[in-house]
């Protein structure tokens, strides 16, 4: 058991460190992923008491708590095929682990125990600020309450874990047999996000049909999910008979899905630490093709992005998100329009300021997607060990810098300009105002790219462990979409305060002018001080 508990121990350290800022006298550690945790906890706290505040009055608060043990879970299986890939399978470890004196099962059982850690912190985020609220409003309360809402923080993970872990194996299993392997996990999960994107969009019309229809709701939630039955009837009425009997349930079922992955675990592993080709090569006809500098590194740089999928869930939705509204907006015009005119959850503008000032529309959204687009944030950190390497090539700090950026222009440009022209076709948008916006498909990203790039070399994670420390949990991340989003708040506070008086056309002009002088601004800074900030990067 020691020895287990240091392995797991191990093995979380390189998934679960926090951001880290890497000064010259020593390394502080940063509390900002503490701070979002509780931040998030206390807002979903708040948005508890609220609704327990509405159903005690009809004392039918007692719904409430099945319902978030069901939402969390969804969560939690929706999360877990996500996470199971990065989790589970193709680890950086494998061989380190494989080769110490421990059997294979034990391994496995590392990984899971790894992912069950992972996925009971995040139950904990959000189902425990709900219990807590419940505690307030509940008609009557024992200490059996406080028994049962341990023990279910405690195994309301499993069966999730269970069913993710099973469809991650088989979907892990179906791409392994194909070149592009990632191909399919980035499918599915901007899939599942944009669906919680879209249930999140309906969550006022949700809140209403639940207390309209809690008590057939929480009969409902009661029988089909058993979690959520047991809780609810320990809840009001507690009888330890029930709670061994679930407590055994959750045992089995966690025994029984490591057996099942024991099976295949390993023959799914290494099919996807293989390389696969359908190209049949003659070694005689084989010709060495001569690239240029920029353009080898920009391809390095791409090959970068596509090859991984947590770069291009987090890095490249917005993109997603931009087709989809552009989609939305051409085909259904009228269901859009009350976002961008309604005065609660809109952005407030009248109607008639909609339709005459149509291209300062798409001027927002181009700049909402680009400041939310930061793909070279971590562009810098994802050299890694390699970035000794990267320096002693015979190329200048600048062309490596602006390599990096050049690439993330061909990523985002094409898909601006793409739904720019669907937009101009529809709307009819006059041919100035077209190039204008055109120039600022390329101006408005490009900013956003300066600033990611400028905070990854200020604060730098090069000795990662997994690509998503980088990606998802470094300073670097977290500073330049704060800072895109200030940029978006100036947008959008500059065009409410001269639309009125500053025709389209010319308040496009500005914009482009603006943001000329500020990349130039950005570019100065890279090519001196940045190149500095690469140059004394080590490892």
């Amino acid at each position: 058991m020691k020895k287990l508990c240091s392995l797991i121990k191990a093995s979380m350290t390189s998934d679960m460190s926090l951001f880290k800022i890497k000064t010259k006298g020593s390394k502080l550690s940063n509390l900002l992923p503490l701070f979002i945790a509780f931040y998030l906890m206390f807002m979903i706290w708040g948005s508890a008491n609220t609704m327990y505040e509405k159903l005690a009055p009809l004392h039918i608060q007692y719904v409430l708590l099945p319902i978030f043990v069901l939402s969390v879970s969804f969560m939690t299986f929706m999360e877990g095929i996500y996470k199971s890939s990065s989790l589970l399978f193709n680890c950086k470890d494998d061989n380190l682990l494989l080769s110490l004196p421990i059997s294979k099962r034990t391994v496995l059982l590392i990984r899971v125990l790894k992912f069950y850690i992972f996925e009971f912190l995040f139950n904990s985020m959000f189902l425990l600020p709900a219990m807590v609220a419940y505690i307030r409003w509940a008609e009557s309360l024992s200490w059996t309450y406080f028994l049962s809402s341990i023990v279910m923080l405690i195994l309301l993970p499993i069966i999730p874990i269970a069913l993710s872990c099973v469809i991650g194996a088989i979907t892990s299993s179906f791409s392994s047999h194909f070149k592009f392997k990632n191909l399919f996990q980035i499918v599915f999960s901007m899939i599942i996000i944009i669906g919680i994107l879209g249930f999140s969009y309906q969550s006022e019309k949700v809140f209403q049909y639940l207390i309209e229809h809690a008590s057939s709701l929480n009969d409902l939630i009661t029988k089909i999910y058993y979690p959520a039955g047991v809780y609810a009837n320990m809840i009001s009425n507690f009888q330890i008979g029930n709670l061994l009997i679930c407590i055994l349930i959750h045992i089995v079922i966690f025994v029984c899905m490591i057996y099942f992955l024991s099976i295949f675990y390993f023959k799914i592993n290494s099919r996807m630490k293989k390389v696969t080709s359908n190209k049949k090569v003659n070694v005689g006809s084989i010709k060495i093709q001569s690239r240029g500098k920029i353009h080898s590194f920009i391809r390095k740089e791409l090959n970068t992005f596509f090859q991984t999928p947590v770069f291009i869930i987090n890095s490249g939705f917005a993109l997603v998100l931009f087709l989809i509204a552009v989609f939305a907006i051409c085909f259904k015009f009228d269901s859009v329009l009350p976002i961008l005119t309604s005065t609660e959850g809109g952005l407030g503008f009248e109607k008639e300021m909609v339709m005459g000032h149509l291209s300062t529309m798409i001027f927002i959204l181009i700049s909402f997607t680009s400041f939310m687009t930061s793909i070279t944030n971590c562009v810098v950190s994802l050299e890694g060990k390699n970035i000794n390497i990267l320096k002693s090539l015979p190329i200048s700090t600048k062309t490596v810098l602006m390599s990096k950026i050049y690439a993330c222009l061909v990523i985002t440009t094409p898909v601006l300009i793409l739904g720019d022209l669907i937009l101009f076709i529809r709307f009819q948008i006059p041919i100035l105002e077209c190039i204008l916006l055109l120039v600022l498909s390329v101006l408005i990203p490009l900013v956003s790219h300066f600033i990611g790039i400028l905070m990854n070399l200020k604060y730098p994670k090069l000795d990662f462990e997994n690509a998503s420390e980088v990606v998802k949990q470094s300073t670097s991340s977290f500073t330049s979409v704060m800072l895109g989003m200030i940029f978006v708040i100036l947008t959008f506070i500059f065009v409410s305060n001269t639309i009125e008086w500053i025709p389209s056309i010319w308040l496009l002009v500005l914009a482009v002018v603006f943001y000329t002088i500020i990349d130039f601004l950005f570019y100065l800074r890279l090519i001196h001080k940045g190149v500095k900030e690469f140059n004394q990067l080590s490892v």
